[in-house]
Protein backbone atom coordinates (compact mmCIF):
# COMPACT_ATOMS: atom_id res chain seq x y z
CA UNK A 1 0.00 0.00 0.00
CA UNK A 2 1.11 3.83 -0.67
CA UNK A 3 1.34 5.68 2.78
CA UNK A 4 0.09 8.12 3.00
CA UNK A 5 -2.52 6.96 0.66
CA UNK A 6 -4.50 10.34 -0.17
CA UNK A 7 -2.09 13.28 -0.36
CA UNK A 8 -2.77 17.48 -0.18
CA UNK A 9 -0.86 19.56 -2.79
CA UNK A 10 -1.25 22.78 -4.23
CA UNK A 11 -1.67 23.35 -7.70
CA UNK A 12 1.83 23.27 -9.91
CA UNK A 13 3.25 21.19 -6.85
CA UNK A 14 5.16 17.39 -8.08
CA UNK A 15 5.04 14.13 -6.19
CA UNK A 16 7.75 12.16 -6.72
CA UNK A 17 7.90 8.22 -6.21
CA UNK A 18 11.25 6.81 -5.17
CA UNK A 19 11.65 3.11 -5.26
CA UNK A 20 13.86 1.87 -2.44
CA UNK A 21 13.04 -1.65 -2.20
CA UNK A 22 14.15 -4.66 -4.11
CA UNK A 23 9.99 -4.70 -6.76
CA UNK A 24 9.45 -3.27 -9.84
CA UNK A 25 6.52 -0.94 -9.83
CA UNK A 26 4.83 1.54 -12.30
CA UNK A 27 2.88 4.36 -10.97
CA UNK A 28 -0.39 4.53 -13.23
CA UNK A 29 -3.43 6.99 -13.50
CA UNK A 30 -6.84 5.37 -12.44
CA UNK A 31 -9.89 6.37 -13.56
CA UNK A 32 -11.63 8.92 -11.58
CA UNK A 33 -14.19 8.68 -8.56
CA UNK A 34 -13.79 5.55 -6.21
CA UNK A 35 -10.34 3.99 -6.42
CA UNK A 36 -10.22 1.22 -8.62
CA UNK A 37 -7.45 -0.41 -10.23
CA UNK A 38 -8.98 0.42 -14.28
CA UNK A 39 -6.52 3.02 -15.94
CA UNK A 40 -7.55 5.79 -17.33
CA UNK A 41 -7.65 6.21 -20.81
CA UNK A 42 -4.85 8.63 -22.11
CA UNK A 43 -3.79 9.25 -17.95
CA UNK A 44 0.03 8.88 -16.77
CA UNK A 45 2.25 6.14 -16.70
CA UNK A 46 5.73 6.14 -14.94
CA UNK A 47 6.15 3.11 -16.76
CA UNK A 48 8.18 0.47 -15.39
CA UNK A 49 10.76 1.40 -12.41
CA UNK A 50 13.39 -0.41 -10.54
CA UNK A 51 15.12 -0.29 -7.25
CA UNK A 52 16.88 3.29 -7.34
CA UNK A 53 14.42 4.76 -9.48
CA UNK A 54 12.19 7.31 -9.18
CA UNK A 55 8.95 8.65 -11.11
CA UNK A 56 8.17 12.68 -10.79
CA UNK A 57 5.10 14.49 -12.06
CA UNK A 58 3.55 17.78 -11.73
CA UNK A 59 -0.08 18.40 -11.56
CA UNK A 60 -1.16 21.83 -12.54
CA UNK A 61 -4.64 21.92 -12.33
CA UNK A 62 -7.25 22.17 -9.33
CA UNK A 63 -9.05 18.26 -9.19
CA UNK A 64 -8.60 14.70 -7.73
CA UNK A 65 -6.20 12.39 -9.72
CA UNK A 66 -6.47 8.56 -8.42
CA UNK A 67 -3.47 6.06 -9.37
CA UNK A 68 -2.15 2.61 -8.88
CA UNK A 69 0.89 0.65 -8.67
CA UNK A 70 0.50 -1.07 -12.05
CA UNK A 71 2.87 -4.04 -11.93
CA UNK A 72 1.82 -7.44 -11.27
CA UNK A 73 -1.42 -8.23 -8.72
CA UNK A 74 0.48 -4.91 -6.40
CA UNK A 75 -3.56 -2.36 -6.83
CA UNK A 76 -5.67 -5.46 -6.39
CA UNK A 77 -3.31 -6.25 -3.13
CA UNK A 78 -4.33 -2.79 -1.93
CA UNK A 79 -1.55 -0.61 -3.81
CA UNK A 80 -3.72 2.63 -4.64
CA UNK A 81 -3.80 6.25 -3.88
CA UNK A 82 -5.16 9.75 -4.36
CA UNK A 83 -3.33 13.09 -4.92
CA UNK A 84 -6.02 16.09 -3.96
CA UNK A 85 -4.60 18.76 -6.24
CA UNK A 86 -5.96 22.17 -4.49
CA UNK A 87 -8.76 20.34 -3.01
CA UNK A 88 -9.95 18.18 -0.01
CA UNK A 89 -11.39 14.70 -0.16
CA UNK A 90 -15.08 16.78 0.87
CA UNK A 91 -14.80 19.27 -2.22
CA UNK A 92 -14.06 22.02 0.11
CA UNK A 93 -10.29 23.45 0.57
CA UNK A 94 -8.40 21.33 3.43
CA UNK A 95 -8.82 17.99 4.89
CA UNK A 96 -7.04 15.11 3.43
CA UNK A 97 -2.95 14.41 4.26
CA UNK A 98 -1.65 17.99 4.28
CA UNK A 99 1.67 18.43 4.23
CA UNK A 100 3.35 20.33 7.34
CA UNK A 101 6.30 21.50 8.82
CA UNK A 102 9.92 21.33 6.93
CA UNK A 103 11.52 18.40 7.98
CA UNK A 104 12.04 15.43 5.69
CA UNK A 105 11.90 11.89 6.92
CA UNK A 106 13.53 8.80 5.64
CA UNK A 107 11.35 6.53 4.01
CA UNK A 108 10.64 3.12 5.91
CA UNK A 109 10.30 0.33 3.14
CA UNK A 110 9.26 -3.28 3.73
CA UNK A 111 10.12 -5.52 0.96
CA UNK A 112 8.63 -5.42 -2.03
CA UNK A 113 7.05 -2.21 -1.51
CA UNK A 114 5.41 0.28 -3.79
CA UNK A 115 7.35 3.19 -3.38
CA UNK A 116 6.15 6.47 -0.76
CA UNK A 117 4.88 9.24 -3.07
CA UNK A 118 6.69 12.49 -2.10
CA UNK A 119 5.34 16.25 -2.20
CA UNK A 120 7.83 18.55 -4.04
CA UNK A 121 6.25 21.39 -3.47
CA UNK A 122 6.03 24.40 -6.16
CA UNK A 123 7.80 27.64 -5.44
CA UNK A 124 4.32 29.56 -5.08
CA UNK A 125 2.76 27.35 -2.79
CA UNK A 126 4.95 28.29 0.14
CA UNK A 127 5.33 24.91 1.74
CA UNK A 128 8.87 24.91 1.18
CA UNK A 129 11.71 26.00 -0.33
CA UNK A 130 11.72 24.80 -4.36
CA UNK A 131 14.62 22.65 -4.07
CA UNK A 132 13.54 21.13 -0.99
CA UNK A 133 10.97 18.08 -0.51
CA UNK A 134 8.69 16.46 2.15
CA UNK A 135 8.75 12.99 2.19
CA UNK A 136 4.92 12.29 3.56
CA UNK A 137 5.11 8.98 4.56
CA UNK A 138 7.03 5.60 3.81
CA UNK A 139 5.47 2.81 2.34
CA UNK A 140 3.83 -0.63 3.85
CA UNK A 141 3.42 -3.40 2.00
CA UNK A 142 4.07 -6.63 4.19
CA UNK A 143 4.24 -9.46 2.50
CA UNK A 144 1.53 -9.09 -0.28
CA UNK A 145 3.63 -10.03 -2.57
CA UNK A 146 4.73 -13.23 -0.93
CA UNK A 147 1.30 -14.89 -1.32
Amino acid sequence: MFSPEEIQIAPSDSVRWPLDDGGDHAIVQTVPGNRTCNNLEGGFNSGRKTKGQAYQRTFPVTGVVNYKDGIGANCLKGAMGTIYVGTGPSGGAGGGAVPTGSASAAPIVAPSAPPSPTHVPSAASGFLMPQSSLILGAACFIGALAL
